[in-house]
C-alpha cells in the first residue's frame, strides 16, 4: 500500500512540473492561478522587462528602465479589517475598490511603486497583500527632450515620440513570473521566463542625432521665451543644414513623461512636426529665390512701394502704412515689403510656383523618423485666382510645419540643395546588429548657388539692418527672416491672434547651424516677430557662442 502511494505521489510530482513548464512556454494573461492542493497552488504573472536604450549622439542615456513594486491581492486571505492600516499609503480610489467583494485569486492593487514606497507596505505583512518587481521607464531629462522622446504606457509599450517610432526594438515582451504559495499564505518565485511573444531583444538602442546639451540650450530658451511672452504654444528646431542632422527639438507647452497628469493633448502635441500654420514674411526668401531661379526677377528689378496695393478686389498694406519707396529684390527681403513682394508673387504662374513650393518640401512631410508629422496645406494651383499668388508670395494662405521651414532654410544656407531632416543615427538590435542608420539625404537642387549665395548676403543685412536686428549676435554673423501672419479661422483672419516665426542660421557665408523658432498666439509683449522670436532666437545664439559648445561627430 505504501509503495502504490509513493508512486503516485511521485506522478503527480511530474504532472506538476510539466504543467508549470507549459504554462511558463505560452504567453499567459496578468495571472494565471493552478492549485495542485486546497491549501498549495501555483501562479504566473506578467511582469514588465526592461527597454532597450535611447540615447544621445554623444552616448548621453536619454531613457532607462527602472525596478518598482507591483502589488497585487489574493481576495481568499485579504482581510477588510486592514484597510485602514493600507488607506495611509494608498489612494482613495484603490482603497475603495478593496472594501468590495472581491473574487478570484490574483488581483492587481497598484502597479510600479518606486521601491521605498513598495518595501514599506510589503514590510507590514498584511494578508493578502504580495508583491512583484517589475521595470517602468524613466526620463532623466524630465520635460526636456519630452515630445521627442515621447512614452510609454503601464505595460512599456511605446505610445509617442522615438518610443513609438523604434518601439518594434526598443520594446521587451513581459516576464512570466512563476510564484509558488505555501499552505502558511507565503509567495515564493519558483521560476521566470520571457514569453514567446515578439521577436525583439532586451538590449537593443536606438543612437538619435540630438546633443543633449544643445537641446537643453534651445528647450530653456524655448519655455522661458513662451511663457515671458504668455504664449499659447511654441516650437523650436535646430539642425545642421549641411547633413539634415536634427540637434535639438523642443515644443511648449511641455509635459512630465512620468505624470500621466501632465497629460493633455495641446501639451502632448510636438509643434514642430505637428503643428500646421501660415507662415507669413518668413516665407519670402524662398519664394524670392523661387522667382529669381525662375528667370522671373534679377537684382536690375525694381519694384515702387507706395504703402500699399490693390491686387482684383484686395489691398495689401505695409505695417504702419509705410512706403519704402523704389525696392530691389534684396531691399524687399530687409525690408520685408510686402507690396514689393506681391509684384513679385503675381508675376509667376500659379502652376509654376505651385510645382516650386511642392519641390521645396511643402505641402509633403519630410519623412523625419518620428510619428504624427502634419504634411501641411498648399492649395491646387486651380484655387489660385485673383489675389491668391501675392498672398502665398507673403506667406499667407499656404500652411507648413516648422520642420518644413527649418528644411528650406537649410537649403538656402547649404547652396542651394533639400536636405531630408533626420534624427535617428543608428539603432541596433540586441544581438548588436546594426538594423538602421540615419544618413544625409539629397532630395532635390532647388537654388542654384548663386542665388543661393545672394539670399544668404540678403538675410544677413535683414539681420544687421532690418527686421531682425533683435537676432543680430555680432560674432556668429547671423542670417535670417523674421515673418508675423494672422491665425485664420473660418475663412477669416482673427485681429488678435497672430503667429511670430524667426529663421535663420549662422555663421551667414559658411552655416553651421539653422534655427527656427515660432511663437504661436503670444499676449503679454505685442506680436510681432522682431520682437518675440527673434529674441529667444539670440539668447540661444548668445548661449551657444558663450559656452564654447561644439558638435561631436
Amino acid at each position: 500500500m505504501r509503495e502504490s502511494k509513493g508512486i503516485w505521489h511521485i506522478i503527480f510530482l511530474v504532472f506538476a512540473v510539466i504543467t508549470a513548464r507549459v504554462f511558463q512556454l505560452c504567453l499567459v494573461p496578468d495571472s494565471k492561478v493552478v492549485f495542485w492542493s486546497q491549501s498549495q497552488y501555483w501562479q504566473q504573472v506578467l511582469a514588465t522587462s526592461s527597454r532597450g536604450v535611447v540615447a544621445d549622439r554623444n552616448g548621453v542615456t536619454l531613457t532607462l528602465s527602472v525596478p518598482r513594486w507591483s502589488l497585487f491581492v489574493d481576495p481568499v486571505f485579504w482581510d477588510t479589517d486592514q484597510l485602514s492600516i493600507l488607506s495611509r499609503y494608498l489612494p482613495k480610489n484603490v482603497i475603495e475598490r478593496l472594501h468590495k467583494p472581491l473574487a478570484g485569486r490574483f488581483i492587481w492593487l497598484t502597479r510600479k511603486l518606486p521601491l521605498p514606497k513598495g518595501e514599506e507596505i510589503l514590510s507590514l505583512n498584511l494578508k493578502g497583500i504580495y508583491g512583484v518587481k517589475e521595470m517602468e521607464r524613466s526620463y532623466p531629462f524630465g520635460k526636456y527632450m519630452a515630445h521627442l522622446l515621447g512614452f510609454v504606457d503601464i505595460d512599456e509599450k511605446g505610445l509617442a515620440g522615438v518610443e513609438r517610432q523604434w518601439d518594434v526594438f526598443l520594446y521587451t515582451p513581459p516576464e512570466v513570473r512563476t510564484l509558488v504559495r505555501d499552505a502558511a499564505g507565503n509567495y515564493f518565485e519558483m521560476a521566470s521566463t520571457l514569453s514567446d511573444k515578439g521577436s525583439v531583444f532586451p538590449k537593443s538602442k536606438v543612437i538619435l542625432t540630438i546633443d543633449w546639451r544643445l537641446q537643453y540650450i534651445v528647450d530653456s530658451a524655448l519655455q522661458k521665451g513662451a511663457e515671458i511672452n504668455q504664449a499659447e504654444w511654441g516650437a523650436a528646431m535646430c539642425m545642421d543644414p549641411m547633413t539634415g542632422e536634427i540637434l535639438a527639438m523642443s515644443s511648449y507647452p511641455s509635459f512630465d513623461p512620468e505624470d500621466r497628469g501632465t497629460f493633455t493633448d495641446e501639451r502632448l502635441r510636438n509643434n514642430v512636426i505637428g503643428r500646421v500654420y501660415e507662415p507669413g514674411s518668413v516665407l519670402k526668401p524662398i519664394m524670392m529665390g523661387i522667382a529669381m531661379d525662375g528667370g522671373y526677377v534679377n537684382a536690375k528689378s525694381a519694384f515702387r512701394c507706395g504703402g500699399s496695393i490693390r491686387i482684383a478686389d484686395h489691398v495689401i498694406r505695409e505695417v504702419g502704412g509705410r512706403a519704402h519707396g523704389s525696392q530691389d529684390i534684396y531691399k524687399i527681403l530687409i525690408n520685408s515689403c510686402n507690396v514689393g513682394m506681391a509684384q513679385v508673387g503675381m508675376k509667376m504662374p500659379p502652376n509654376f510656383t505651385y510645382n516650386a513650393l511642392k519641390g521645396w518640401g511643402f505641402g509633403i512631410p519630410t519623412g523625419v523618423e518620428l510619428p504624427g508629422e502634419e504634411e501641411g496645406l498648399l492649395p491646387l494651383p486651380s484655387q489660385w485666382w485673383g489675389v491668391v499668388p501675392a498672398n502665398i508670395s507673403l506667406g499667407q494662405g499656404i500652411a507648413i510645419t516648422p520642420i518644413q521651414l527649418a528644411q528650406a532654410f537649410s537649403a538656402i544656407a547649404n547652396g542651394g540643395v533639400l536636405i531630408r531632416p533626420y534624427v535617428t543615427r543608428e539603432v541596433f538590435d540586441g544581438k548588436g546588429n546594426r538594423v538602421y542608420c540615419g544618413q544625409r539625404r539629397e532630395i532635390a537642387r532647388v537654388l542654384s548657388s548663386s542665388t543661393s549665395k545672394s539670399l544668404r548676403t540678403a538675410l544677413r543685412r535683414a539681420v544687421v539692418e532690418g527686421t531682425g536686428k533683435q537676432a543680430d549676435v555680432g560674432a556668429a554673423k547671423v542670417a535670417g527672416k523674421t515673418g508675423t501672419a494672422q491665425v485664420a479661422y473660418k475663412g477669416q483672419y482673427l485681429k488678435d491672434a497672430h503667429v511670430a516665426t524667426f529663421a535663420g542660421f549662422w555663421p551667414h557665408e559658411s552655416p553651421h547651424y539653422v534655427l527656427v523658432i515660432v511663437i504661436g498666439n503670444p499676449r503679454s509683449k505685442g506680436y510681432l516677430a522682431s520682437l518675440v522670436a527673434a529674441p529667444i532666437f539670440k539668447s540661444i545664439v548668445e548661449e551657444i557662442m558663450t559656452s564654447g559648445f561644439e558638435i561631436n561627430n
